[in-house]
This record gives structure tokens, C-alpha cells and sequence, in this order.
């Protein structure tokens, strides 16, 4: 198969039934194919030949439809960019993966000066957003309009298809290459036991696309054919209104965002009666805003999904558990049926079940790699397992129930924020000794990032002080939340910081900062 046979296939069966809807702007399946194929041949105008990384850096709209299309339409491979990251962390994606054409909106728009200057080899710049395109950029729709349809060059299963940066104990971001048949196993594989996308259905698209988990809801939605509604980011008020007016049959949130959906003041005045499934992960969610979401969608079967960028979805736990209840919720459900999964010791050996260890997972859903990384990913894939950094259990009946995390990341509203960037960026502070990062307990984002400081003697910082230093280095969701001040780290025989010790005793302090 190939990632665009979905659209061939609708064009055959339903090809005037909506396929994107974004804003007040409504397309057709017959009217998205003639511009992916137009776009596809734009994009080779501007020199983008076979397995040329594409970058999209912009908010969800319909273009990140066509551009993800047109981009594999083209035989090339589609980078979209996190729209999170400091403009340093942008250039290093883009350096790094070679991406010589760049996708921006009206949103981004301002960087461009500056990512020009950072990454001499970014030679195309497309403006994708809507409004005249600004100077040295080329107009998206003018570039549609002034191409020849392309050929589909239908890449088969073994091309590289996206490269995903996520981040990296090192401080910096890695490429995760995803392959045709990873992105197609995965998505295949999860529907099987999800049922989340329904033939012909709506999907609500609300998280960013430049995470695993918003293309995986997007592309499950194509294969079985249906209508997408795109918002340009998450905002609670704008859910209920695109469900309310689109009839929307399932959509993905991380937890956080679930419960701002539920906990809004207005949520009993929408009709949420469509929604007939939700997917949740990246996180944990608590029992009381997973109750509140059941009530507040009573027609809606809940699914949570288990997994990281390098395999998609690992595990899952379905409607039927949750709708069963019990402990078993406190779970993330068993291997779904592209996986095989495993808890293993540090030898990479299966352990009894009940006992912890790592969670080991091999299939074809698995990355192609880390790009220009040999070491990181024979580290990642040794023994050809996945070794995911997780620690987890496994009962009985091969229901996943994950602990803690080996690599020290903390989820903070959904997003992964290793404690190394961190701590590397509060090091640069002049009155900083030494650091310690860790996540704690947070109600609204489920963990948030707490530093831990010894100041060098005779120095001062206040805790907004240090806040805005690191914002000045990463991205500003990756700075601390909170701050504590202490005279000495905790430190183990080996000389190493021991975190756990600083988890058990900097929760209160945190509160109170």
C-alpha cells in the first residue's frame, strides 16, 4: 500500500462528499485531489525531488492536509515542525534534517528573516497561510493554481515517509524516521481494536499535527474515508462549537485538554450527542475527569492509547474495559495486534509477570531510526526490540500498567520534556552551581517541570529570574513551572543526582512556590 491510496479510492467512491473543513472553508474529496496533484507538481517546480524532506511549520488548518499529501504525492518525505519550539530549536530541525523548503503561515511568518540566516541551506519558503505572501516567500495558492497535476508516485512501503523530531537526553531534538508501512500498520492495526475513525465519519482535528498522535487520528480518519474539521490549535469554547456544528464522530485529546473540554462552564448547553468515540493518551488522566468525560459524552466510547513517536501506538485499552470499569482503568490496556510487547531486565529478558522493568516493543510499526544517528538508534533498537524508556508491569492477562518513566521525561500537557535539555539551559545562568529537574504533580497538566537549584556562593536569582533565562534557550513549555532553592543536591555514591529522593520531598515545596 501506499499513504496515498486513500485519496484514489475516495476520489472513485465518494468524491463530492466534504473532506476538509476548516474555518468557513469547505472542500470536496474531487476538489482535494486536484490540488494535492497540483500541488505535488508545485513542489517539484521548486526542486523537491524523491525523498527530499518537506517542513511544515504552521497551525492545523486544511493546507497541512494537502501538504502531508502532496508532499508523499511528490515521493518526498514530510517534516512538519514544532510550533512550540524557540526559533533555535526550529533551525536545528531544519539544519539537521536537510529540509531546503519550508511551509510556514501567517503565524510564523516573522521567523523567516531569521531561519534564513540560521540554516544557510533552507533556499524555498512557501506562505501556506491565508493573506498576501510576504517578500522572498512564494504564495501557496498561487503555487497550486500555476502547476500541472503530478503523477502519484505511489512509494511503496519501505520509503521514508516523515521524520518527527522529538527531544533527546543530549539537549537536542532527534528525528525519528517513520516509514509507509509504519505509518499504515499503525494506523490499520490500532483501528482494528479502537473503532475510534468511522467510515464516512467526522474527525475533530485539535491537536497539534506535528505529533504522532494527531497524525494518527487524522490518517485513520482518510483511510476509512470521512470528513476532516481542522482547528487551528486547541482551545475548549472552539471544541464544543466545531462538535456542535459539524457533527463530530471522534476526535483525540491528551488529558489535559479533555478535562478543560469538560470542566468549560458551558458544556451542558452544546449538543455532543454525534461524538461517538474519544481517544486520550500522552498522559495520565485521574479517574475523576475520566468519569466527568463519560457523562459529559454519553454516546461516546473511550479509548486510551499507549505509545511514543518511534512506534505509534503500543498499546490499548478499548471501550468494552471502559465501560467495564474497575481497576483495570488504571491501565494502558494490552498490546495492540501490530505489536508485540514485552517486560523485560535490564538484559533484555522477559520477566515474570507483575514484576517492573522496561517496556520492550518490536513490530512493523517501529521507526526506520533516528535520522544521522547510527548510535542512538542501535541503542534504541538493540536486540531488535524497541526499548521505550518506560518502566511498566504487565498482569496476567497482558494488561500494561506503566509506572514510571527510565529516562527521566516529564509529560506535561501532553508534551515530553527531558530534564537534560533543561537542566543544560539553567546551567548557562551565571549565579546557577548546579540542578536538577524532575516533574511533579500537577492538577491542570497532569506533571510540571520543577528545577531544583544550588546557587554559586555569594550569587542571587529570584525564581522568575530563572524562568526567563531558560525561556531566552527552549521552548517556554519546557521551563520550569516552578523553582526551589536548596543548599545541596541529594547525590548517590556514584556522585548522581538522586531524583527519586528529590520526587519525594519537592512536591510541597512546589505547591508552595
Amino acid at each position: 500500500m501506499f499513504l496515498t491510496q486513500s485519496l484514489h479510492r475516495a476520489l472513485q467512491q465518494t468524491p463530492d462528499l466534504p473532506m476538509t473543513i476548516c474555518g468557513g472553508r469547505v472542500r470536496t474529496v474531487r476538489e482535494v485531489a486536484d490540488r494535492v496533484a497540483r500541488l505535488a507538481g508545485g513542489l517539484r517546480s521548486l526542486g523537491v525531488a524523491k525523498g527530499d524532506r518537506v517542513a511544515i511549520l504552521a497551525l492545523n488548518s486544511d493546507r497541512h492536509h494537502e501538504t502531508f499529501l502532496a508532499t508523499w504525492w511528490a515521493g518526498a518525505v514530510v517534516n512538519p515542525v514544532n510550533i512550540r519550539w524557540s526559533p533555535q530549536e526550529i533551525a536545528y530541525s531544519l539544519r539537521d534534517s536537510g529540509s531546503e523548503v519550508l511551509l510556514v503561515d501567517a503565524a510564523f511568518t516573522r521567523l523567516v528573516p531569521q531561519l534564513r540566516e540560521l540554516c544557510p541551506r533552507l533556499r524555498t519558503v512557501v506562505h501556506c497561510g491565508d493573506g498576501p505572501a510576504p517578500d522572498t516567500t512564494h504564495c501557496y495558492e498561487d503555487l497550486i493554481a500555476s502547476s500541472a497535476p503530478a503523477a502519484d508516485l505511489r512509494a511503496d512501503g519501505d520509503s521514508l515517509a516523515a521524520l518527527l523530531y522529538t527531544g533527546g537526553t543530549t539537549g537536542f531534538p532527534k528525528g525519528v524516521m517513520i516509514g509507509t508501512r509504519g505509518l499504515l500498520t499503525s494506523a490499520y492495526g490500532a483501528q482494528m481494536v479502537n473503532r475510534v475513525a468511522q467510515a464516512g465519519g467526522v474527525t475533530l482535528v485539535s491537536a497539534p499535527m506535528f505529533h504522532i498522535a494527531a497524525v494518527a487520528g487524522w490518517l485513520a480518519q482518510n483511510l476509512l474515508g470521512g470528513t476532516l474539521v481542522f482547528l487551528p490549535a486547541f482551545e475548549p469554547a472552539a471544541v464544543l462549537e466545531a462538535v456542535q456544528r459539524h457533527r463530530v464522530t471522534s476526535m483525540g485529546l491528551v488529558p489535559t485538554m479533555l478535562q478543560q473540554v469538560v470542566e468549560h462552564p458551558d458544556v451542558g448547553r452544546y449538543d455532543l450527542d454525534s461524538v461517538r468515540s474519544v481517544g486520550y493518551g500522552a498522559s495520565p488522566i485521574s479517574t475523576a475527569v475520566l468519569e466527568q468525560a463519560m457523562k459529559a459524552f454519553p454516546h461516546s466510547g473511550f479509548v486510551q492509547g499507549y505509545g511514543m513517536t518511534e512506534s505509534a501506538m503500543i498499546t490499548v485499552l478499548g471501550r468494552e474495559e471502559h465501560a467495564a470499569g474497575g481497576p483495570r482503568l488504571r491501565s494502558a490496556g494490552r498490546a495492540t495486534p501490530h505489536c508485540e510487547v514485552r517486560i523485560a531486565g535490564p538484559d533484555g529478558e522477559e520477566l515474570p509477570r507483575g514484576e517492573t522493568g522496561e517496556v520492550l516493543m518490536r513490530g512493523d510499526s517501529v521507526m526506520l531510526g533516528y535520522w544521522n544517528k547510527p548510535e542512538e538508534t542501535a541503542e534504541a533498537l538493540r536486540g531488535g526490540w524497541l526499548h521505550t524508556g518506560d518502566a511498566a508491569r504487565m498482569d496476567e492477562d497482558g494488561y500494561v500498567y506503566v509506572v514510571d518513566r527510565l529516562k527521566d521525561v516529564i509529560v506535561t500537557g501532553g508534551e515530553n520534556v527531558y530534564s537534560g535539555e533543561v537542566e543544560k539551559a539553567l546551567a548557562t545562568h551565571p549565579a546557577v552551581a548546579s540542578c536538577a529537574v524532575i516533574g511533579v504533580p500537577d492538577p491542570r497538566w497532569g506533571e510540571r517541570v520543577h528545577a531544583v537549584i544550588v546557587l554559586k556562593p555569594g550569587a542571587s536569582a529570584t525564581a522568575g529570574e530563572i524562568r526567563t533565562h531558560a525561556k531566552t534557550l527552549i521552548a517556554g513549555y519546557k521551563a520550569p513551572g516552578t523553582v526551589e532553592f536548596t543548599d545541596a543536591l541529594p547525590l548517590s555514591a556514584a556522585g548522581k543526582v538522586l531524583k527519586r529522593r528529590l520526587r519525594d520531598t519537592s512536591s510541597e515545596s512546589a505547591d508552595r512556590s
